[in-house]
């Protein structure tokens, strides 16, 4: 075969595969498979497949886009009080997300939201222990991703979202954004340990080929949290809150005690302040003034006219004041209102009358301080 000949024969065959290569498997496209394929599939006729691409710092914490990914649009801190349910977010204030303390299988009771947008089960009748938090929403598990997702049992666990072992690529971690890559690095030091939510850890070569951490116990499982005391990390049994709400009070004899988030990481009574140190009592949880008398009210003690006023601890206590004795006087608070007056006798009392004459008198309080 000359080469001319040759040369078109080549030609005619590289034609006919390029041809079925680029026909294979147009007019085929199928709504719902997960893949947009155009140009029969666009946002109109086939959303479900073709979801607009998630745009970084528009303000709007879309699909696709995680506190890892964008920050700038998925902060937890920042999403957390806007009512809407956000990457990481148990809840928002009064959006449950359809959630009860049956659904987290929690038992009976009503469900809440705490402020950092996670589920209170505090007024629930049963329990449920997370294997991890919505404090960080991805990791590396050898060569897969995953994310902290609720699972069936209303608990959140690590759920698998990409294997990159099926591209030939190693699951990667080492900027903070678990992902697919060509090669790995390092993020822990060998034979390290530390708790991951509620799993405990060792750092060892991981099935990507470099140094990761590796999950030992999976704390969880058996009800129970992963406590780490600086050297290594062990499930023990969840701690009991002594109280319920962070700042309430309770009275100890006259020392009151404040709920407080403990060493332990639950709630606790710690001694806040002895109400007796500055004049109080305590009662219902507060130190409360025992006041000695009411705001403005004056009485005699001894020659001594006293004033009701506020001290520093701010409480109403009596306060001695003018001295009716430096003026040769006496102090006379039978009106009521204590005041310096000239030493006299009464000589009937309020209420009485009599005659005097063909005139009605009736006793009343002179302006000596006595009555008559």
């Amino acid at each position: 075969m000359s080469g001319r000949i040759r040369q078109s024969y080549m030609l005619i065959l590289l034609f006919g595969f390029t041809s079925w290569g680029c026909a294979k498997g147009v007019g085929k496209a199928v709504c719902g498979d997960g893949t947009c394929t155009t140009p029969t599939e666009d946002l109109v006729n086939c959303p479900q497949d073709c979801t607009p691409a998630a745009e970084c710092g528009n303000g709007d914490c879309e699909p696709g886009e995680s506190a890892d990914s964008c920050l700038a649009d998925c902060d937890p801190v920042l999403l957390c009080g806007n009512g809407e349910i956000d990457a990481g977010e148990h809840c928002d204030g009064s959006n449950l997300d359809g959630m009860t303390c049956a659904g987290l299988s929690a038992g009976d009771g009503t469900l809440l939201c705490s402020p950092t947008c996670r589920f209170d089960l505090s007024s629930c009748s049963g329990t449920c222990v997370d294997q991890c938090s919505g404090e960080v929403y991805s990791r590396c598990d050898g060569n897969t991703v995953e994310e902290c997702q609720r699972g069936a049992n209303g608990c959140y666990q690590w759920l698998q979202t990409v294997d990159c072992a099926a591209a030939e690529q190693v699951c990667d971690e080492a900027d903070g954004s678990p992902g697919c890559a060509d090669s790995c690095t390092d993020t822990c030091l060998a034979g390290a340990h530390r708790c991951f939510g509620n799993l405990s850890q060792d750092c060892a070569t991981g099935a990507n080929g470099c140094l990761q951490w590796n999950d030992a116990m999976d704390c969880s499982a058996t009800g129970q949290v992963c406590a780490f005391d600086g050297t290594t990390a062990g499930c023990e049994a969840p701690c009991a809150d002594a109280c319920t709400t962070v700042g309430e009070g309770m009275c100890l004899a006259d020392v009151r005690h404040e709920c407080g988030t403990g060493s332990s990481g639950c709630l606790e009574w710690q001694e806040d302040q002895d109400c007796a140190a500055i004049g109080r009592y305590c009662s219902g949880g507060e130190c409360l003034c025992a006041d000695a008398c009411a705001a403005g009210q004056t009485r005699c003690s001894g020659n001594v006219i006293q004033t009701c006023t506020t001290n520093t601890d701010g409480c109403r206590v009596w306060t001695g004041g003018t001295n009716c004795a430096a003026t040769s006087q006496i102090c006379n608070d039978a009106s009521g209102t204590a005041v310096c007056a000239t030493e006299c006798t009464s000589v009937c009392s309020s209420g009485q009358t009599q005659c005097s004459g063909a005139l009605v008198q009736n006793c009343t309080l002179l302006g000596t301080g006595c009555w008559g």
